[in-house]
Order: C-alpha cells, then sequence, then structure tokens
C-alpha cells in the first residue's frame, strides 16, 4: 500500500505523481494532510478552502479543471499543492491533478482577483498583496463554516510564499501566478 509519506517522497524524487497510484491508505493519510501549507502550517481556513473546491468540483462532474474553480484557486494558494491534488484524486482517482497536467488558469478567476485592469492590454495588471487578501477572504465568506484565519499575517504570509517562488517582487502577473499553480505543486 502507498502511503502519503512515501507518495510524496516519489513526487519529489522521481517527478512523477503519487495521484496515479492512489490507494485508499494514501486517501485517509491525505486528509491529514488537507490545510497544511510549508510557511504557515494548518489552518482551519486552509482546509475548508479545500472542502468548498472538493465540493464545487463534485457539482461539476469531476473535472481536472479545477483551475477554473474560484474556491480550488483559493485551496492551491493558502497549502501545499501536492495536499490538494491527492485529496481531489481521493474524490475520483480516475482524474490526475498533478499540477503540471492542470489546464491553465481560467482568466476570468484572475480577472475576479485583480478586477477589470486585467483586460487591459497590451498587459493585464498583476495580483497586489491587497487583491490576493481580497479573493481569499471572499472564497472563505463562501464556505460554511467560514474559519477565518487567525491574524491577517496566515493570508499575507500566502502571498509572500507566491511572490517569493515567482521572483516577481511585491506583485504577482498573471504568467508567474499560473506557473506558480502548476510548478510549485513539486516544490511544497
Amino acid at each position: 500500500m502507498l502511503s502519503f509519506k512515501t507518495a510524496v517522497l516519489a513526487t519529489a524524487a522521481f517527478g512523477f505523481s503519487p495521484v496515479l497510484a492512489i490507494t485508499s491508505g494514501a486517501c485517509c493519510a491525505a486528509t491529514y494532510g488537507e490545510g497544511y501549507h510549508p510557511t504557515v502550517g494548518f489552518t482551519a481556513s486552509a482546509t475548508e478552502l479545500l472542502h468548498r473546491c472538493k465540493s464545487q468540483d463534485a457539482s461539476k462532474g469531476y473535472t481536472n479543471n479545477v483551475l477554473a474553480i474560484p474556491s480550488c484557486v483559493a485551496a492551491y494558494t493558502s497549502q501545499s499543492g501536492n495536499e490538494v491534488g491527492l485529496s481531489l484524486a481521493c474524490q475520483h482517482p480516475d482524474t490526475n491533478f498533478n499540477g503540471t497536467t492542470l489546464p491553465h488558469l481560467d482568466f476570468n478567476i484572475y480577472a475576479q482577483i485583480v478586477g477589470d485592469c486585467a483586460w487591459d492590454q497590451p498587459a493585464a495588471c498583476p495580483i497586489t498583496q491587497q487583491n490576493f487578501i481580497d479573493f481569499i477572504y471572499g472564497q472563505i465568506s463562501l464556505t460554511d463554516t467560514k474559519p477565518w484565519p487567525s491574524s491577517p499575517t496566515v493570508v499575507i504570509n500566502w502571498f509572500k510564499y507566491i511572490t517569493d517562488w515567482t521572483g516577481t517582487g511585491t506583485t504577482v502577473p498573471y504568467t508567474n501566478f499560473d506557473d506558480f499553480l502548476h510548478f510549485s505543486y513539486f516544490t511544497t
């Protein structure tokens, strides 16, 4: 049986997705990783965002286009992509949620985060820290239990993790944010 720890180590060491060989034991273990962020630790906010993501994905017929679901984008940014991918795969194991195989971030979701300036040409405006905070709090407000972060610093640290990973300074353009959602999956 593939354990959660083995699945994560295999992903890091060999670059393949453990969701392809998911077992009920790994699914059980994956639920213990829900809500975990590499720099913040466990938060109820992140866990509830993932639960909303799974519920919305189920209502859309279990697609792998989770980056077209706002709560799933929030879940991917509030915790390790490994936990999100494994948890979604437990829900429907025939779909690969390896971050590198997901479709690109739906640009309408990006526009929801940054506002109308997303449609400015030739380049859309980047995500600011305040845009990100508003997006996360907006998604949490839609959850059943509304587990607010213990401090605004929690969400600020989630955004800092994204800006550190992308190396884009204090804001994050669409392409870099999309890259983060796809490729940071293996670095957490």
